[in-house]
């Protein structure tokens, strides 16, 4: 239980950084998984969601096979807000491979919430509102993922999180 707590807080910590998380504009590819979490961090992103430098961008849906092609962070979405339970959202347009574009079809969303009656809540609304939308729980997170693509992305998404501790 306590690993779901420390996922979710390193999760909402993501989410509040995202600002900070746009700055790998400068995608040269050099942001490889070049260590595996284990030991200490240098300012690269950790693909342990334990850590405070956890980046799903640079991380989770890397390793699903997925470029984001943009990212964006909303103060509501799918008629959530903070007033209800909503912490953070941040939302990512992703391809495969991009080519360039900062749009695609296909959404991958994160969705943070403060406790779980709000997480339960929201996990409904999110379903009435995007009804092809696929979704998986992780922690005190929901994430959605919407598009043409949305069933296989999600898919290469679930395969990529990290095993709950």
């Amino acid at each position: 239980m306590s690993g779901r707590v420390t996922c979710a807080v390193a999760l909402s910590m993501l989410v509040a950084m995202a600002a900070g998380c746009g700055s790998g504009g400068s995608s040269g590819g050099s942001g490889g998984s070049g260590g595996d979490g284990s030991g200490t961090s240098t300012s690269s992103s950790s693909s342990d969601p334990n850590s405070s430098s956890y980046d799903p961008a640079e991380t989770t849906l890397k390793a699903a096979g997925l470029e984001v092609c943009s990212e964006t962070q909303v103060q509501s979405s799918g008629g959530l807000d903070r007033s209800s339970g909503v912490s953070a959202t941040r939302s990512f347009f992703v391809a495969p491979d991009c080519k360039g574009a900062k749009t695609s079809p296909n959404q991958v969303t994160v969705y943070q919430f403060k406790d779980r009656d709000s997480l339960d809540t929201g996990m409904s609304k999110i379903r009435a509102a995007y009804p092809k939308g696929e979704t998986t729980q992780y922690g005190a997170v929901v994430i959605l993922a919407t598009g043409p693509n949305a069933a296989a992305y999600m898919a290469d998404v679930k395969k990529a999180l990290p095993a709950p501790s």
